[in-house]
Formats: structure tokens, C-alpha cells, sequence
């Protein structure tokens, strides 16, 4: 009987699987990116530093953010600073090739940072569904 009870609670403990992280849409890449806060929106800074190194590279953009009601609320207390942020964005929203019908293809051109600030309401800005935010420094004269 006592062979039944530890087998058994031997297989309960196998199968429970250890907590893991939440998988990535196969449509969707995690970044992790550096940049200045104004409002709900993230403008990446160009250099890279060895600390970020486990995302690919977007060089100056400019991201919506959206998430988890406490997530943006840390949004909103850093303000013009320097931060670290950690979030999915659809693969389809980094492709700059635009839009392919038949042999011609359309493109809007390279996204260009820093030509008149915040995006209008026309501009194709994509959105991260950020996980968390980190701050980096208290200005974003810090670039």
C-alpha cells in the first residue's frame, strides 16, 4: 500500500509543470528597447548598448505602448525619462518592405526619427503590448 501512495505521488509531481514564461506569437517578436517617454509613446534611441543584446536591433523608432492597467500606469510616472522596456509587436509592424501586390510594391519608405516629434494620427506607429518598464535615467537628455 505504501508502494501505491509514493508512486502515485511520484506521478502527481512529474506532471505538474514547472512555471514558465508566456510563449511569443509566432506572428509577434519580444523586444527589448531603450527610449524616451512622451505620453503612450516610445521613441528608441539609435546606439545599443551590450546590455540589451537579446533582442534584434530597430534602431530609432517609435512604438505606441499598450498593456496591463499597472503597466501603464508606470507608463504615465515616467515622463520624459529614459527607460527600458520589455514587449511584443508583431513581426508584420517591423517589416518596412510595405505592401506587395503581384511584381510592385508599395512602401511608405524607412521609418525617420526625430522629424517633428510625436507621430500624427495618419502615421502607421506600431504597437508593443509591453510587459514591463525599467527606468534608465531620470532625463532623456541622457541619450
Amino acid at each position: 500500500m505504501l508502494v501505491v501512495v509514493a508512486t502515485l505521488a511520484l506521478a502527481l509531481m512529474t506532471t505538474q509543470a514547472p512555471q514558465e514564461t508566456p510563449r511569443v506569437p509566432k506572428d509577434s517578436i519580444e523586444l527589448t528597447v531603450i527610449g524616451c517617454l512622451q505620453g503612450r509613446i516610445l521613441s528608441t534611441v539609435a546606439s545599443r548598448g551590450t546590455d540589451v543584446e537579446t533582442s534584434p536591433y530597430v534602431g530609432e523608432r517609435t512604438f505606441r505602448l499598450n498593456g496591463k492597467k499597472e503597466v501603464i500606469n508606470e507608463v504615465k510616472k515616467r515622463q520624459h525619462q529614459l527607460v527600458e522596456v520589455v514587449g511584443l509587436v508583431k513581426r508584420s509592424a517591423l517589416d518596412d518592405k510595405g505592401v506587395k501586390s503581384g511584381r510592385v510594391s508599395i512602401s511608405g519608405g524607412s521609418p525617420v526619427a526625430g522629424m517633428g516629434g510625436l507621430p500624427t494620427g495618419v502615421d502607421q506607429v506600431p504597437v508593443m503590448d509591453v510587459s514591463s518598464i525599467r527606468m534608465r535615467s531620470t532625463s532623456c537628455s541622457a541619450q
